[in-house]
This record gives C-alpha cells, sequence and structure tokens, in this order.
C-alpha cells in the first residue's frame, strides 16, 4: 500500500486487541495492540476515530473523502524529511537519543525491504500526537505495515509508557535501518530490534501479515 501524503493527525489512544500471532512466531505471548487516531476527515470538519495501521487509516481516509490528500497537503519540511539518500535512509535530525542503546540485527526478525521501512518512517514522522502503551513488560503496537514490511513499538516498563511524538518510534526505526542492512539479490535488506534505555523498544521485520 502506497502513500505519499501528509498524516497531519492526532492520536486518540493505542488500545489493547486481541491479535492472531502464529505460536511459532517470535512475538507469540505478548499483546498485541491496534492504534486508534482520531482525524478530520475535512478541514475544519467532524472528527472520527479510526483505526489500523498509519497506512490502513490513510486508505479510510481516502474512502470518505477522496480529496482528503488535496485538502490536507504536504508541507514543505515534510517533503525535505522524505528525501532518501543513496544509503537508502533520511539523513534528518534525530529527536530520540539512542546513542549506547543496546541492539541485534536480524536473528528472530526476518528481514524485509529496506525502502519500505523508510516510507513507514517518513509516515510516522508526519503524525500529530503522543503515542502510549499501557503497562507490559512485552505490549507492543504495531504502527505501521506496508508490503509486509513492520515497524512496532513495544513498551517493558510495569507502567503505561507515553512517548513525545510518534517520531520517537521513527527514531528507533532509523536507528536498525542505519546498522541493520544487506543486500540479498540485488536488493537492501533490514531487521532488528533496539531497546531504548528508558525501558521500550522498537521492531523492525518482514510479517506475512497481508498489508
Amino acid at each position: 500500500m502506497k502513500t505519499s501524503t501528509l498524516l497531519n493527525l492526532s492520536v486518540l489512544c493505542l488500545q489493547a486487541v486481541a491479535s492472531l500471532i502464529p505460536h511459532h512466531d517470535p512475538l507469540a505471548g505478548r499483546e498485541v495492540t491496534v492504534p486508534e487516531w482520531e482525524v478530520e476527515v475535512t478541514p475544519g470538519g467532524e472528527k472520527v476515530t479510526l483505526r489500523g495501521t498509519i497506512e490502513e487509516v490513510h486508505a479510510q481516509l481516502l474512502e470518505r473523502n477522496p480529496n482528503w490528500d488535496d485538502d490536507f497537503p504536504e508541507q514543505e519540511e515534510d517533503l525535505a524529511e522524505r528525501d532518501v539518500g543513496d544509503e537508502g535512509f533520511t539523513p534528518i535530525e534525530k529527536r530520540t537519543d539512542f546513542s549506547g542503546s543496546k541492539y541485534f540485527c536480524y536473528a528472530r526478525w526476518p528481514t524485509t525491504a529496506l525502502a519500505r521501512i523508510v516510507e513507514g518512517i517518513s509516515y510516522l514522522r508526519r503524525v500529530k500526537g503522543k503515542p502510549s502503551l499501557r503497562a507490559g513488560p512485552g505490549r507492543c503496537s504495531r504502527v505501521s505495515c506496508s508490503w509486509n514490511a513492520v515497524i512496532y513499538w513495544c513498551n517493558d516498563n510495569k507502567s503505561t509508557k507515553t512517548l513525545k511524538s510518534f517520531g520517537s518510534i521513527a527514531d528507533g526505526a532509523q536507528f536498525i535501518i542505519n546498522r541493520c542492512r544487506r543486500n540479498i539479490g540485488g536488493g537492501i535488506y533490514t531487521s532488528g530490534q533496539v531497546f531504548h534505555k528508558t525501558n521500550w523498544n522498537v521492531i523492525v521485520r518482514n510479517e506475512n501479515s497481508g498489508c
């Protein structure tokens, strides 16, 4: 699913929903949540609550208002952030410090197309609001999924975790793709997990979920 528009959204909440995870999957046994977003369908109009990944929400908005992309155009700074370099990542200013964080590449997480993760990072940086997850440890939310390239964030705290923006999750995914990449059959692939010092983590992986 291709999305190329500013998602000027405000996050209502992230509610836990039972998710069907195969028993052999590394996420088996964790509670995976589905994000909810409070969004305007038309400029200044009534807000509605939509559920799903950021890509799914955009598709729902277009169903309700086919002119949504024109009604909510991208801002110049967002277009600049989407300028992907030859290495496949965006040289944008860091908003969350992952220096010294523990991380690992590949291992339990299947590799996925790096370019698709870059798109997910770009979408997440455009979301307005603060993501929140109820108490963990091991509670996760799938915030981006496109062409089976998935970004999760997980709460390892025993209390609710709220981040300053969805850009913080994007920073975690950026950290991973900057360090975990390899050429497979002429394409660049990535996967991994990074653990922030404040007890939350980000996962980048492939997932055969049909997104």
